[in-house]
């Protein structure tokens, strides 16, 4: 979601301020002590900032208050967060969806904008009661005070009077020195629950006289469900009943574990498809799918992708000094700790549904179309998220526990079990792309073409030529569709792409026999901010030390959601094998909301794509998933986690860039090349476990 400016404040007919994040609002008079829909004052002085973003470990909650805090000028404390519901004026053209490091990123401006609207507004209010000037007022911590006489009036008892006063059209917003919480460590809203057990997630929704229920979906892509004999299930003690879904068989019971027993019993019969997955066609479908005839071409800038294209081809013909290479990256899956999981109710006239997703107009919409009820029966209330990245955007788990609900005639709560997620996700898709450049008389690249396909998606974004300064780029991409389902993985297309374009930067560097640090220290030309990142990266992780034979360091360079981040990763030989001893990052996010969050979401990313790029691959045969829990898909342990080392900048004038994707593309790379300063090696397939070299 990327709201606008000129969609940020509307007026009601009754005269109340509206700060419409996403969209317009719509006409209605505001309840006493109601600035906003977005922003509420209580008498008490408690304000409740009204969000769009669902909390799955990302903590950008705390960073809004902090932003709204400093700007409306009340205690960080004095405020609380409610989800939005999926309506006016919450409700953007797009919907209501969380990701994409979108949080804090697109709402930076808007809440500072608010917070000084509201502040201006209840001022005016103070000011108008008291017959004074505004201009001899101010706002400090809840309080708004006249220091010519003295009075004061707190924001709860202005804040009626305060929506009925015109916002302005410009107020003024605090500078940088006068902030109290933006730059600061604050504490992440709910931590202390999610310590002591007290948070609710979704998995711990209880309702009423509440059912549990499992499913076992078709184990092969678009197989649908033939036959099945229920009654091995329902001689289970606790099983109540057996439901049949299009491409599914669900089991309900008293609970939990005797659906999962239940459902373990049958034996369901499916149909198959003509065509089924397997890892076999994977390479040979994307090699095939180059430069095929629907490839899509963009270019760098606004320029005529065809002919930048063309140029790039000639030239490399043409040229000595040619440097080709093909990078592949497999299907992954999203392995995140809570089980996927929904409640449901359907009563006659209303759909009751708790989930915890991340998409809450689509999966509202899903359900509605399912059930066959007007979207607007159905009550969502989203729950806590124990991890998403980008799984939840998907929405067939709120689709099954509705379905059985209804079948059921009361209230259920589906849960999968883990090898559910295994067989049943929506993978990160496979994909091989060809880099490609004639090097210049200096040795540097003033030109690049990609040529690649991924698998039932198009992934264009981070292979570009950004932060550098190298002129000419044209990437065409073909899709190859493939049995699996893909959906969107954290980091999106830059976590495919970045791993052939940082490895081939440093590809090129060796082949001219420049230092990599100092290749891309050329190639970034004038960008200050850029080399800041990188020359941070690189004497953090002490890069010109002399190391000894079986070490190594690489780098990776990355811009993205308006940050710019790079990653410097050493590697040493520990009893024959590899092992990475130390990752450092260094980035600019713009500005730093919270620099404990920040570095937090930047640590966890590390580890979350070094687990990607060590040993994570989906593999297919005979249409089904092979790794079917984690025993067959090895994430990152504790014990083999390196330490990683964050460093922060700030560029108080540039955007205000994401946090949560950006410490994720540059992982892979960074390895691929800290490996060939090691051993003289060249990974240009992931994961590295396929080589041999870690365990």
């Amino acid at each position: 979601m990327r709201p606008n400016r000129r969609t940020f404040l509307t007026w009601t007919t009754g005269g109340a301020f509206m700060l419409a994040l996403g969209g317009h609002a719509e006409a209605a008079d505001a309840p006493a002590g109601v600035l906003s829909p977005w922003i509420r004052i209580a008498p008490d002085g408690h304000v409740t900032l009204v969000s769009t973003v669902s909390e799955m470990g990302q903590g950008s909650r705390t960073g809004q208050i902090q932003i709204l805090a400093d700007e409306l000028d009340v205690a960080w404390d004095a405020i609380s967060v409610q989800m939005a519901a999926d309506e006016a004026p919450f409700r953007n053209p797009d919907g209501l969806n969380t990701g994409g490091s979108e949080s804090i990123h697109s709402r930076w401006s808007l809440l500072r904008m608010a917070g000084a609207t509201a502040r201006a507004q209840l001022i005016a209010a103070a000011a108008a009661g008291w017959g004074v000037p505004a201009s001899g007022c101010a706002a400090e911590l809840g309080v708004v005070k006249h220091a010519a006489s003295g009075r004061t009036a707190t924001y709860g008892s202005l804040a009626e009077a305060a929506a009925k006063i015109p916002p302005p059209a410009d107020p003024p917003l605090k500078p940088a020195a006068q902030r109290r919480y933006v730059g600061k460590s604050i504490k992440t809203l709910g931590m202390a629950d999610k310590l002591n057990g007290a948070a609710r997630y979704g998995i711990d929704v209880r309702l009423p006289g509440m059912a549990r229920a499992t499913v076992r979906a078709c184990p092969v892509f678009g197989g649908t469900l033939a036959s099945v004999d229920e009654s091995p299930a329902l001689k289970v003690p606790g099983v109540r009943r057996v439901v049949r879904l299009p491409d599914a068989v669900a089991v309900v019971a008293d609970g939990t574990w005797a659906a999962f027993k239940g459902a373990k019993a049958l034996d369901p019969k499916w149909t198959t498809p003509a065509t089924l997955a397997a890892s076999g066609d994977v390479t040979a479908r994307l090699s095939q799918a180059f430069d095929a005839a629907d490839a899509k071409v963009v270019s760098t800038a606004d320029r005529d992708a065809a002919p930048v294209k063309a140029a790039l081809r000639t030239a490399y013909a043409a040229s000595a000094r040619q440097v080709e290479a093909t990078y592949s990256v497999p299907y992954l899956a999203h392995a995140q700790m809570e089980p996927m999981n929904a409640a449901a109710w359907v009563k006659p006239d209303r759909v009751e549904l708790h989930a915890p997703c991340q998409d809450i107009t689509q999966i509202r919409a899903d359900v509605a179309k399912a059930l066959g009820r007007p979207v607007e029966q159905i009550d969502l209330t989203v729950t806590l998220l124990g991890g998403g990245f980008g799984r939840r955007l998907n929405t067939d788990y709120g689709v099954q526990a509705a379905l059985i609900a209804q079948a059921h005639g009361g209230p259920v709560q589906l849960v999968w079990t883990r090898e559910e997620e295994f067989t049943h996700d929506y993978y990160r898709p496979a994909s091989l792309n060809r880099y490609r450049a004639a090097l210049g008389a200096d040795g540097l690249i003033p030109g690049y073409e990609v040529v690649g396909a991924t698998t039932d998606d198009v992934a264009l974004g981070g292979s570009g030529p950004s932060p550098y300064a190298i002129a000419d780029f044209a990437h065409t991409h073909t899709q190859a569709a493939l049995a699996a389902p893909v959906g969107y993985w954290r980091s999106v297309d830059s976590g495919i792409t970045t791993f052939g374009r940082e490895s081939f930067i440093d590809e090129c560097a060796h082949a001219e026999g420049i230092d990599p640090l100092t290749y891309r220290r050329r190639l970034l030309g004038d960008n200050v901010r850029a080399r800041r990142v990188l020359d941070g990266a690189a004497a953090a992780i002490d890069w010109d030390r002399k190391r000894p034979a079986g070490a190594g360091v690489g780098l990776a360079l990355f811009s993205g959601w308006d940050t710019l981040i790079c990653h410097a990763i050493e590697v040493v030989t520990e009893n024959g094998k590899l092992k990475v001893a130390r990752i450092v990052i260094c980035g600019d996010p713009g500005t730093v909301v919270n620099p404990d969050q920040v570095k937090a979401q930047w640590q966890g990313g590390a580890l979350f794509g070094l687990s990607a790029a060590l040993g994570e691959a989906v593999t297919f045969a005979n249409g089904a998933t092979v790794p079917h829990n984690y025993d067959g898909y090895p994430v990152l342990r504790i014990g083999d986690a390196p330490p990683v080392e964050v460093t922060l900048f700030e560029s108080p004038d540039a955007t205000v860039g994401g946090a949560g994707e950006p410490p994720v593309p540059g992982v892979g790379p960074a390895l691929a090349n800290a490996v060939f300063a090691a051993t003289g090696r060249r990974i240009r397939a992931l994961p590295f476990t396929q080589a041999g070299l870690f365990t």
